[in-house]
């Protein structure tokens, strides 16, 4: 089971990604999703997705959502990375910034 952190500010354009964008483009890179939650608490709003299988690359999905990165958490190691081309930027994985569904 893997839980991510996908933040909607869009750091290309100063605005913010939607929602339904933000789904959209991850739905297409993880399968069994069993639950989703959008948080409007902490830094910046957020989807929060929890799910069973990884089909691609969070790296790619990074990409294509303009962000610096993503937050993992792989809930079997009990381990977080931040995955993305800008991750080096933003240091290690911060539990205390991670939010679960």
């Amino acid at each position: 089971m893997y839980t991510i952190n996908i933040g909607l500010a869009n750091p290309f354009t100063g605005g913010n990604n939607s929602v339904e964008q933000t789904l959209s483009a991850a739905l297409s890179f993880v399968r069994d999703v069993t639950k989703v939650k959008v948080s409007y608490e902490g830094s910046e709003p957020t989807v929060i997705i929890q799910y069973a299988l990884p089909h691609g690359s969070i790296n790619v999905l990074a990409t294509a959502l303009d962000q610096d990165c993503i937050a993992v958490f792989d809930h079997l190691i009990g381990k977080g990375s931040l995955i993305g081309d800008k991750a080096e930027a933003w240091g290690e994985f911060n539990p205390e910034y991670f939010q679960l569904p």
